[in-house]
């Protein structure tokens, strides 16, 4: 039990209209603190014109100790609003110890302390994964968040380290909040669900370079080739230069073998999880990596990166393979559908693992990060420069 009330004020924007990334993270996070036994208040600011896609009962908040601030704005003219009015995000909802910036777009604030969630460093490289000028805006609106922030919060180690090297923060300041899983159980049948019609591959991800899905088509590619009956179904939307992706596979020849659906349901994305043979995640950078860890979850072992943040969250329990060497990925894959002992053993590893990532846990550890930002108010940590 926490010996204060506290009152948190959160950008909830995202948790309204984003079903993955920002948007789950956000909208499991509050739903975990709301049923923590802790005296704590939230305040949740959700400021865009987009159309609301959660209930309160869907968000689980409605009865709890946590009040939204619905506000059909464009998020674009908010912070020109909050100037004119003289307000700050913190006096909208109410007034609050300490407010959380969820997502890469600051509000001011006011009196508050201020939190921030990073999860990654992508924007600051030049390796061609996403629009230059988005990681420009990215990287400016980070190194402010690492410059305002009483405590910065991560998902995994990883990113922690990243932050200090990229954006120059005191390890001091850096809270890791591991980011949970359960919440792809939620559409589970009591006794699962029956085998796929067809047996299949799974990756679900947004597709873009990163993704690295050319070199997973190239793996699937030589698995047809060798007979395997599977077809390869991709659950995620277009993303930064998805038609590099889209023009190679209209030129493969497991065409037809290959179905690429777009924004699936929660309740599909845990069928699809569960029904796999394997799900394939050969991501080339993540910040955490969570569908590797809801397809533990569901049950069905993962071939993933070594590097980045996946060599942590997936370690020991996971197929791990070079990202940018597509044989790897195939022959990782193949031991994975012919080795019943290696198979059974990572939907072991996989459960396992899938149960030390909780909401809760998540909950917790940002907890304290709240209140050791008030308790700790006025420590000015240097803050530490890269040497060019």
């Amino acid at each position: 039990m926490s010996s204060f009330n506290i009152k948190v004020g959160i950008d909830y924007r995202s948790a309204l209209v984003n079903r993955e990334g920002i948007g789950r993270y956000t909208r499991e996070l509050v739903r975990a603190l709301v049923l923590l036994d802790e005296d704590l208040d939230l305040g949740l600011f959700g400021h865009t014109f987009g159309r609301r896609k959660f209930s309160d009962d869907e968000l689980g908040i409605s009865g709890r100790r946590a009040e939204l601030l619905r506000m059909r704005i464009p998020s674009r003219i908010m912070p020109w609003l909050m100037r004119r009015a003289g307000r700050g995000a913190d006096d909208l909802v109410g007034g609050c110890h300490v407010y959380h910036h969820t997502q890469p777009n600051l509000l001011e604030v006011r009196e508050a302390l201020e939190v921030a969630t990073i999860f990654d460093c992508i924007y600051t490289l030049d390796a061609g994964y996403m629009d230059p000028a988005a990681a420009e805006r990215m990287t400016e609106v980070a190194f402010a968040q690492v410059r305002r922030a009483q405590r910065v919060l991560v998902p995994c180690q990883f990113v922690g380290a990243e932050i200090v090297m990229a954006l120059g923060a005191h390890p001091g300041r850096i809270a890791v909040t591991q980011l949970g899983c359960e919440h792809v159980l939620r559409h589970m049948p009591r006794d699962g669900f029956p085998p796929a019609k067809e047996p299949y591959l799974l990756t679900v991800c947004r597709v873009d370079p990163r993704k690295n899905h050319v070199r997973i088509l190239q793996a699937f590619e030589r698995l047809v080739q060798d007979g395997f009956p599977h077809r390869w179904i991709i659950a995620g939307p277009r993303g930064w230069q998805a038609e590099l992706f889209e023009r190679v596979l209209d030129a493969s020849p497991a065409r037809e073998r290959v179905e690429w659906r777009g924004d699936v349901g929660e309740a599909e994305l845990t069928r699809l999880y569960s029904q796999a043979d394997a799900f394939l995640f050969p991501s080339l950078n993540e910040g955490f990596g969570l569908p590797p860890l809801e397809s533990m979850a569901c049950g069905t072992p993962v071939v993933t990166s070594h590097v980045t943040a996946t060599g942590e969250v997936c370690e020991g329990a996971a197929m791990m393979v070079e990202p940018s060497e597509s044989e790897d990925i195939y022959l990782a894959t193949k031991k994975l559908l012919t080795e019943p002992e290696i198979y059974n053993d990572l939907v072991r590893l996989g459960e396992e693992r899938a149960r030390e990532y909780t909401w809760e846990r998540c909950a917790r550890q940002t907890l304290q990060a709240y209140q050791g930002s008030v308790i700790k108010r006025g420590d000015e940590d240097p803050q530490l420069h890269r040497q060019l």
